[in-house]
């Protein structure tokens, strides 16, 4: 469980296909949270610019031209933000690191702010924006985790724990949907798992 990417500078490091021009390889297409509005995936054609490569590194700029000139375009901007004097020499990093291997893996995207829980199984080809968490799952089927993080157990479990909001909002944040407690899949009454996945 975790949070989708922070920038620092949407406005620069989010944009189309088009406003993004740069190396394939330096963008990922991005999940807002206004792409699940309806519950069902619908892209908005929003990318992410990743700086990083698959290691964790920063991406060289000498080897991406499209890459450097894009992000020394918006120098400015970027040099002013926190995370960059605090580390100038990593000036155009994002917030967090961008894992790539997150695109593709199958995923269960919620919203933070919701009256009730609004999850959306997707299905690996996005990569969270920072006001959506995802779930991953290794061992019960993503189908099966969906319907217990929409049912009101869960839905109490969060609200629980977390202050309410006006209105009658909670925040699904991961601090609290970890305090979900689910039996091993294995373990489950054969009846009971094929009913909810």
């Amino acid at each position: 469980m975790g949070i989708g990417v922070a920038t620092g500078a949407d406005a620069v490091f989010v944009g189309s296909e088009s406003d993004l021009d740069v190396e394939p390889s330096r963008r990922l297409p991005l999940f807002m949270t206004d792409d699940i509005r309806t519950g069902q995936v619908c892209w908005s054609g929003h990318w992410v610019l990743n700086p990083f490569e698959a290691d964790g590194s920063l991406a060289s700029l000498t080897q991406y031209p499209r890459f450097k000139r894009y992000i020394e375009g918006h120098a400015t901007v970027l040099r002013a933000r926190n995370v960059a004097t605090r580390n100038p020499a990593s000036w155009y990093r994002t917030i967090d690191r961008i894992h790539p291997w997150l695109t593709s893996a199958p995923k269960l995207l919620i919203p933070d702010i919701k009256g009730s829980a609004h999850v959306v199984i997707e299905e690996g080809q996005y990569y969270p924006h920072h006001n959506l968490y995802y779930v991953l799952s290794g061992k019960w089927p993503l189908q099966a985790l969906a319907a217990v993080l929409r049912s009101r157990i869960a839905y109490q479990f969060v609200a629980l724990y977390c202050p309410p909001l006006r209105g009658g909002f909670l925040r699904f944040q991961a601090q609290y949907m970890r305090r979900i407690r689910l039996p091993q899949w294995t373990g489950l009454d054969e009846g009971v798992a094929s009913s909810i996945s």
